[in-house]
């Protein structure tokens, strides 16, 4: 799809990037917040009474929701998320906004005002905040590659683009590039 974005004289957005590696990120983030959702037995009691789904289908869902999730963090912090330093941290930050959304306002909207207490309600916590450490630490790391393939990708193609308008006919008869 690059190639075919290039050859018409289009680059990708700065948009793009984070956006993608917000999703990578909070799919990747997704295996350790189930963990934790299963350790608190959160995942059993937002299968059976929250979505009445199998446990299974219910873990699908979740990880599918964490990359969107994730998505959304690339949106919202764009390339201020590639701090190494501190890239946890803006994780949990998110993964506590989210945690202060999810099980307070979508779960009961779902599931007709059915929401989790005790044990479950320290998981989702728990959940939410080993998500976003995760998806804030792994974010600068999937990112910058991401960034940088992208963009020795479009110097090394002189073929494509506007570029090779100006340079095709060059090569053509013989003369050397600019």
């Amino acid at each position: 799809m690059m190639t075919f974005l290039r050859a018409h004289g289009m680059d990708p957005g700065p948009l793009q990037r984070p956006l993608l590696a917000g999703a990578v990120t909070g799919f990747f983030a997704a295996a350790p917040a189930l963990l934790a959702l299963t350790v608190f037995r959160t995942l059993a009691v937002v299968a059976d009474y929250v979505m009445q789904l199998t446990r299974p289908t219910t873990a699908l869902v979740l990880v599918a929701a964490f990359t969107f999730a994730g998505l959304l963090y690339g949106l919202t912090f764009q390339r201020a998320a590639n701090d190494r330093r501190d890239g946890w941290l803006f994780g949990m930050v998110f993964g506590f906004v989210l945690w202060m959304a999810a099980p307070l306002v979508v779960l009961p909207m779902i599931s007709g005002n059915v929401m989790a207490a005790g044990p479950s309600a320290t998981g989702f916590l728990a959940s939410f905040l080993v998500w976003g450490a995760i998806t804030g630490a792994l974010f600068p790391h999937i990112h910058r590659p991401l960034q940088i393939r992208m963009a020795q990708r479009g110097k090394t193609e002189h073929d494509l683009g506007p570029t090779a308008a100006a340079v095709k006919p060059q090569i053509l008869r013989g003369e050397p590039k600019r």
